[in-house]
């Protein structure tokens, strides 16, 4: 089955994944964006997305690559979820924007 309908999931101090999300429906493709505050309220939302038909969950720069794996693993492998990727120099400036202190460079 083609890919019809994607997530993104952003974090930022603030958000309320209630309240914070937006559909965008060409009628042949759907994009899905929901922001939340923390980690913790992404598991919740990822379920619910996947369970509503979602096939691609993409998570920006503000969660690592193991919170994509725990929420991958969270679950249980039905969809990828990825999460953005940056070069190793924009690594570090990432890093300090969000608080994640020296990454290792390939990770994030």
């Amino acid at each position: 089955m083609p890919l019809a309908r994607f997530a993104m999931l952003i974090r930022g101090p603030g958000y309320d994944p209630a309240i914070h999300r937006q559909v965008l429906d060409s009628g042949a493709f759907a994009t899905t964006v929901v922001c939340m505050a923390t980690f913790e309220q992404a598991l919740p939302v990822a379920r619910e997305l996947v369970d509503s038909g979602i096939q691609l969950i993409e998570l920006c720069g503000g969660f690592s690559p193991e919170q994509a794996l725990k929420i991958s693993e969270h679950l249980g492998g039905r969809i990828p979820v990825g999460v953005v990727r940056y070069a190793e120099d924009e690594q570090r400036r990432l890093a300090g924007l969000f608080g994640f202190g020296s990454p290792d460079p390939g990770v994030v």
